[in-house]
């Protein structure tokens, strides 16, 4: 709950309620949490919408009440505002306003809050917009170059032995680029809408601009990962053979307009996270063939990529990365852009595993699997760049403080390699002993800090008691006395961490 309070606290005007259920209540039908928590313990002030149809799912799936009509007088009664979906909601509201099952007072509280809104937009002033201003307006330079700044930030480099990337541009080398994803509209994920060709710049694309003087040979495949086939692997590693390095595009399809294909995005649950169809076949045919390979992941999901990881010198985790997706790839690969992306999931090494996550309570943990490896794949906050960077152990301005009170942890992070870059430096903590069982770290802060070769600075971060609460046995949020350990460094690992401990008075 701290990440939605913060919400509010930056500002939220709107929250939408989740489709399920919280302690057997539908968060939709839920006083709890729209009335209780949001409105009364945490002063919202806004409006509350639903998400789809969740209103009519109180009724359909949840089976919590026998009609939709009392769904929706349910809904409102607990605090929603504004039905998203809506046909024949209104009408329902107002004869349960007539029948005396809701109050008018109630229904006026919403309607202000949803006209507040459109003030606050300015839509009663402005209630229509110029359709032949919105190519002028849309999809601008400026939003251009957002987009593209975004992806550069958020790619994250996961491996890179021997310094395989970046690639040398003036360096004489055939580099055959092939897979699923190396040249359509997979980079922009789910929830986006067709876009023309000259919207996007795929990853193929963003290859060849950015190094226009390289030498591409590049086999295609299709978009579906469901027919992908055999002879095509092989027509791939054929054509790999003849040169000098390969660039491999795999991942998942979240491409909504093509909904019974897609593998990933909303409603596409898979039962395993491996690699779909026929794609760990293409990878591992290529590192076959001798020649370095490069592994780029679009997904929108976490994959089980633990075979990569062995065995593939450099590995990209580009999300999916929009619009300029290929061009930042592209960036990345040949070192115009140095990495500075961080992990915000931890990845599992499989299906199996997919219950971890970096702020476990330790007895989840605590046996290891009979089988594999306990620890995950690639560790929350995990990235690497193309320098190498040092953290000093923390300095603490005191090592007691009261409620109320605030302490500073510095450390000082040198570049230690030879070109520029980001380190994305993080806080954690742990509570050592509390009153209910605590996570064994919390992420609650994080700086980037720019270095150039050589340079140092000093990263400070203010440790309040807010950085300290969490809710007690009796769903009070507080601080308790004792012992916690902080924890400073460039990932949730352990061996990323350098700690110290303090006291809470």
């Amino acid at each position: 709950m701290p990440p939605f309070k913060d919400c509010l606290d930056a500002g939220a005007f709107t929250f939408m309620m989740a489709h399920n259920e919280l302690n057997g209540v539908p968060c939709h039908g839920s006083k709890y949490l729209m009335t209780d928590v949001l409105r009364k313990q945490w002063k919202f002030n806004g409006f509350v919408v639903s998400d789809w149809m969740d209103v009519e799912r109180m009724h359909d799936y949840h089976r919590i009440v026998p009609t939709v009509n009392e769904a929706y007088q349910l809904s409102v009664a607990a605090g929603l505002d504004m039905h998203m979906h809506g046909p024949g909601f209104a009408e329902s509201i107002v004869a349960a306003v007539k029948a005396k099952k809701l109050s008018a007072k109630r229904i006026d509280q919403a309607v202000s809050k949803i006209l507040e809104a459109k003030f606050k937009l300015g839509l009663f002033e402005n209630p229509y917009i110029n359709e032949d201003e919105v190519a002028e307006k849309i999809f601008t330079p400026e939003h251009q170059q957002t987009a593209l700044e975004m992806a550069r930030k958020s790619i994250v480099l996961l491996k890179n032995d021997n310094q395989l990337l970046p690639l040398d541009k003036s360096k004489k080398q055939k580099i055959f680029v092939t897979g699923p994803n190396a040249d359509n509209q997979t980079i922009l994920g789910d929830w986006a809408l067709r876009q023309p060709e000259a919207n996007t710049t795929t990853i193929i694309q963003g290859l060849r601009k950015v190094a226009p003087e390289a030498e591409f040979e590049f086999y295609p495949f299709n978009w579906n990962l469901r027919k992908m086939k055999p002879e095509q692997v092989e027509e791939a590693k054929k054509q790999a053979e003849r040169c000098d390095l390969a660039i491999v595009v795999v991942g998942e399809n979240s491409m909504r307009y093509y909904w019974n294909d897609k593998t990933c995005g909303e409603n596409s649950d898979r039962y395993d996270i491996s690699l779909y169809g026929l794609q760990q076949e293409l990878v591992e045919a290529l590192h076959a063939t001798g020649i370095p390979v490069v592994v780029v992941l679009v997904n929108g999901r976490p994959l089980s990529t633990e075979w990569i990881a062995d065995n593939i010198p450099a590995v990209i985790e580009a999300w999916e990365p929009g619009s300029l997706g290929g061009r930042a790839v592209a960036e990345i690969i040949f070192g115009d852009v140095n990495p500075e992306g961080k992990l915000p999931i931890t990845i599992p090494r499989h299906a199996g595993q997919i219950q971890t996550y970096y702020n476990y309570k330790f007895t989840s943990k605590w046996f290891k699997y009979a089988t594999g490896k306990s620890t995950p794949l690639y560790e929350f906050g995990y990235g690497l760049s193309y320098t190498t960077f040092d953290i000093s152990p923390i300095r603490l301005s005191a090592t007691e403080m009261k409620l109320n009170e605030r302490i500073k942890a510095s450390v000082e992070v040198t570049n230690t390699g030879d070109v520029a870059g980001s380190e994305v430096v993080q806080l954690y903590v742990r509570d050592l002993y509390s009153s209910v069982v605590r996570p064994v770290k919390e992420l609650k802060a994080y700086q980037k800090v720019y270095l150039k070769p050589g340079e140092k600075k000093t990263v400070t971060f203010e440790i309040t008691e807010k950085e300290l609460m969490f809710y007690n046995i009796n769903m009070q949020y507080v601080a308790e006395p004792g012992d916690f350990q902080l924890m400073i460094g460039n990932s949730s690992g352990d061996r990323d961490l350098q700690k110290v401990v303090f006291k809470l008075l």
